[in-house]
């Protein structure tokens, strides 16, 4: 155990430092993101990208979907598993020398923003007052990745420049076009207009960019959606299909997971009792990650099965409307699974990427995998 309180003590799962370059479902660079903006309004032709926050400090943090440890609970006035914290570095250019950081969610979250960064919400300042927004925005987007992000912000009405990311992060643009090529045909199906293509196009696109300022929309007026759920049904069926498209590969890496785990012997001959706990700790990490694996890709494919069924037999417009809602509503523990299975496998394969016979350290590997068990006991079990 001693082991598992030196790895939570070691900033999660990396040290920021080690995180320079990272984008993921779970961490926002915004050093990087930063960088590549401003190199490209310095270029010849200036692209006029901006930033995300008016505050240059956060223009320059990396946010990080965290999982609550028992000794963090008392940060926050409800039970949560996963929050949002802000690591604000001294140097963005040396992270290794540290920072300040703290929780979107917590109490003293604007206290934090008072004293560290000199954001006052309660003067009204209009740019702190965007900046907040953003960030208690983020707090609620399900995931950190470039899309999810971007479609979350849309959503609540809040613009953000799509060559902030789709430039520095070109897998956004990418992304975006794939999930619209999913939703594109089933949004023209379940409209069954008579229409020309200029017309059905601008349906589309009208669906496809609904936000919470949305005040008309022919596809969610029919479905009797109220429209304080526009935002929030459209962003999660976008979020849904691209939880699906970037979990298709997720089956081979927990193979190569449960090979590592089943094939690992450790070098010294550790006592029978710290033996049989290692056995233990790697059967209950293996049945939980199945558990996570199965319970997230189970309920995506099955949730987005359901829409394209409904949609496809021309079903009544209450069972569309009930699968979309179904969707918003469990939009968040979706995608804290899908990320915490991406935490947890890439982390293990980064420690042990192959198994290995007789040259892992006992009470390292026992360490490890304790941390792992209880990282992985933070899902959301409605899923997995």
């Amino acid at each position: 155990m001693r082991g598992a309180a030196a790895f939570r003590e070691r900033k999660e799962v990396r040290s920021f430092h080690k995180l320079r370059r990272t984008n993921s479902g779970r961490v926002l660079n915004l050093i990087a993101l930063s960088d590549a903006a401003t190199t490209l309004n310095s270029g010849p032709k200036p692209a006029g990208v901006s930033r995300l926050f008016h505050s240059n400090a956060l223009n320059y943090a990396i946010l990080t979907k965290h999982n609550i440890r028992d000794n963090e609970r008392e940060l926050f006035a409800r039970n949560l598993l996963v929050a949002t914290k802000i690591f604000i570095p001294f140097d963005p250019r040396r992270l290794e020398i540290g920072g300040r950081s703290f929780f979107i969610e917590e109490f003293l979250f604007k206290d934090h923003l008072r004293d560290l960064l000199h954001m006052d919400p309660t003067l009204g300042d209009p740019h702190v007052l965007h900046d907040v927004k953003i960030l208690e925005a983020l707090s609620r987007s399900p995931t950190l990745d470039a899309f999810i992000v971007t479609e979350f912000l849309r959503s609540e009405g809040l613009k953000v420049e799509p060559t902030f990311f789709c430039e520095s992060y070109s897998l956004a643009a990418k992304t975006s076009a794939e999930v619209f090529q999913v939703f594109k045909p089933l949004v023209q199906k379940a409209l069954g207009k008579s229409a020309s293509p200029e017309e059905m196009n601008r349906f589309v696109d009208q669906v496809w960019n609904v936000s919470a300022s949305s005040t008309s929309n022919l596809f969610l007026e029919a479905l009797q959606i109220p429209r304080a759920e526009w935002g929030n049904v459209i962003f999660a069926w976008k979020a849904l299909i691209y939880y699906d498209l970037v979990s298709r590969g997720t089956a081979d890496r927990l193979q190569r997971v449960l090979q590592v785990l089943q094939g690992t012997v450790t070098k010294s001959r550790p006592t029978m009792m710290m033996m049989q706990h290692i056995e233990d700790l790697k059967r209950e990490l293996a049945r939980n990650l199945y558990k996570l694996h199965e319970g997230s890709t189970g309920y995506i494919q099955g949730a987005l099965r359901r829409v394209v069924d409904v949609i496809l037999n021309g079903s009544q417009a209450s069972e569309l409307t009930e699968s979309l809602r179904n969707m918003a509503e469990n939009i968040s523990g979706v995608g804290m699974n899908v990320v915490l299975f991406d935490q947890v496998t890439s982390y293990l394969l980064y420690l042990y990427p192959r198994p290995s016979t007789h040259l892992v350290d006992a009470e390292e590997f026992e360490a490890e995998l304790q941390n792992l068990c209880d990282i992985v006991q933070l899902r959301d079990t409605a899923f997995g």
